[in-house]
């Protein structure tokens, strides 16, 4: 009896087939710069809370609020993805201002703020608001006989927004020298018979938490301060004969031009048709990371003639359109 397999089956045997004889290395196209860039000369960086909740804050670990959890786990996001090599969380001051942005700190003030680091990263205000808003409404029902009939019914409105404003000093100048205004909200509507339910509905579906914004506003700042790299990813053989194998290390260690030599000399001891494309695959590869475009395109069109092996033509396209 012939056993059916599923789709899903069939690309999952196919995917364990490939892993089992190919590997992949990432390669950096480009390397695009910051938006937002800190100055070369900034090699270490202090940060510091100076903002102010609404309802206050608490000093003791055991009493910290939702909103003080998520405050600190917004400015520990910010400082792990400050591109510098030394950087620190110093202990906040909150000596800013309700629902405002804490006044510039002094001059004078900055390098004894900043303890000793080349720049000081203040968070000068996060300020978290919720609102709900409800209107009574009426609503078109259909009785089992088809008869229109109205009910009274509620509509309600969640808003939720983060607000939060970042100053840099640079110690060198005691100025400050780049600030990052951030905003981002979440709004959900819906409709219930009560106000209750349409809590109920408000606290239960599509939950939006002020963790939630922190963790967008973060990563939106991470990444406007950071270089962006612009990967590709790129296949070769690992499985085969020796050769093959040998020519896999190289290529994963990016010593492409001696797995190019290697395979330019070593491929012609190859007999065995199905290890022979394997190993011009990689020699084309190793050729064009060894900057040697024109020879990898022209070996991998020739491939592609003589094997009719789709893969050759596949990388050919992807190096001819870089």
């Amino acid at each position: 009896m012939i056993r059916k397999l599923s789709l899903s089956s069939i690309i999952v045997f196919l995917l364990a087939l490939t892993s089992c004889k190919t590997a992949y290395f990432t390669h950096v196209d480009e390397v695009v710069p910051p938006k937002k860039p800190i100055p070369a000369h900034i090699l270490s960086i202090h940060v510091i809370d100076r903002s102010i909740e609404k309802s206050g804050y608490s000093t003791k670990s055991d009493l910290l609020t939702e909103t003080d959890k998520t405050r600190n786990s917004y400015i520990n996001s910010i400082l792990y993805g400050l591109p510098v090599s030394t950087k620190k969380s110093l202990p906040p001051r909150h000596d800013g201002v309700v629902d405002g942005i804490a006044p510039m700190i002094h001059s004078i003030e900055v390098p004894k703020i900043a303890a000793g680091a080349d720049a000081l990263l203040s968070l000068d205000q996060f300020e978290l608001t919720e609102t709900r808003t409800y209107k009574d409404i009426k609503k078109n029902q259909l009785d089992p006989s088809g008869n229109k009939y109205t009910i009274e019914a509620v509509s309600g409105k969640r808003l939720i927004s983060l607000r939060t404003y970042w100053r840099l000093y640079d110690v060198k100048t005691n100025q400050m020298i780049m600030n990052f205004p951030q905003y981002t909200e979440n709004s959900y509507e819906t409709e219930g018979l009560t106000r209750q339910s349409v809590n109920l509905q408000m606290d239960t579906t599509q939950v939006v938490t002020a963790s939630t914004l922190a963790k967008k506003l973060s990563a939106a700042l991470i990444k406007d301060i950071n270089p962006m790299e612009l990967t590709s990813q790129w296949q070769y053989y690992t499985k085969g004969n020796d050769i093959i194998k040998k020519s896999a290390k190289m290529i994963k260690l990016s010593d492409f031009r001696n797995a190019a030599e290697y395979l330019s000399v070593q491929v012609k001891n190859i007999g065995e048709p199905k290890y022979l494309a394997r190993a011009y695959y990689n020699l084309v590869v190793a050729y064009y990371f060894n900057n040697q475009r024109d020879k990898a395109l022209q070996m991998a069109a020739y491939q592609y003639n003589q094997t009719n092996r789709f893969e050759f033509k596949e990388l050919y396209d992807k190096i001819y359109a870089r």
